[in-house]
């Protein structure tokens, strides 16, 4: 079902070296027909974001189903249907350039799933990412399709919350729509 709701559909994908986003992307490449993927990734110290999809998501060993299952097409499937974004949740504009707005003004669905998801991290690092990280999301998005001048097409965005959001709530937890956001038109 979900399969068939993003067949053919341009799918953006935030935290894509972390443990979830690295089996969505592969998921994606493999059960998905024709679909694209757009990860954004911050650029490491010493590396480029291309490098680091490279080194820390198309490396990982949740990929050798695929790699199995496409033999030698692998690396013409990869270029063709994975496109990176160089980017960073943890920065307003999430510090895309234009080639990286573009990419996420063609996406269909974004899927954020970005996080600082360490116990030890700086609180400043948790509460960039944790907590600003997805608002920053909704406004690029809602920005970038205010300057494309398409205000009727806002890619649909799906945000995973880390495990530590709930803390130690038991039982449901609701989710209500915010007033005065981009998605709450």
């Amino acid at each position: 079902m979900i399969a068939d709701a993003l067949a053919g559909q341009r799918v953006g994908v935030t935290g894509g070296t972390g443990f979830l986003g690295t089996a969505l992307v592969e998921r994606l490449l493999r059960c998905v027909p024709d679909c694209e993927v757009v990860v954004l990734i911050r650029p490491g110290r010493r590396t480029t974001a291309a490098e680091r999809v490279t080194r820390e998501i198309l490396r990982n060993n949740c990929f050798s189903r695929l790699r199995s299952e496409l033999g030698p097409r692998f690396d013409a499937e990869i270029e063709r249907r994975l496109v990176v974004a160089a980017g960073d949740v943890g920065v307003d504009g999430l510090g895309l350039d234009e080639a990286g707005r573009s990419a996420l003004a063609a996406c269909d669905v974004v899927i954020h799933s970005a996080a600082a998801v360490s116990f030890d991290a700086p609180l400043d690092t948790t509460v960039e990412v944790n907590l600003l990280g997805p608002s920053r999301v909704a406004e690029t998005l809602n920005d970038i399709r205010s300057n494309v001048g398409d205000r009727n097409r806002l890619p649909h965005l799906v945000a995973v919350s880390t495990a530590y959001v709930a803390g130690t709530r038991r039982g449901d937890a609701h989710e209500t729509l915010l007033p005065d956001t981009p998605f709450a038109a």
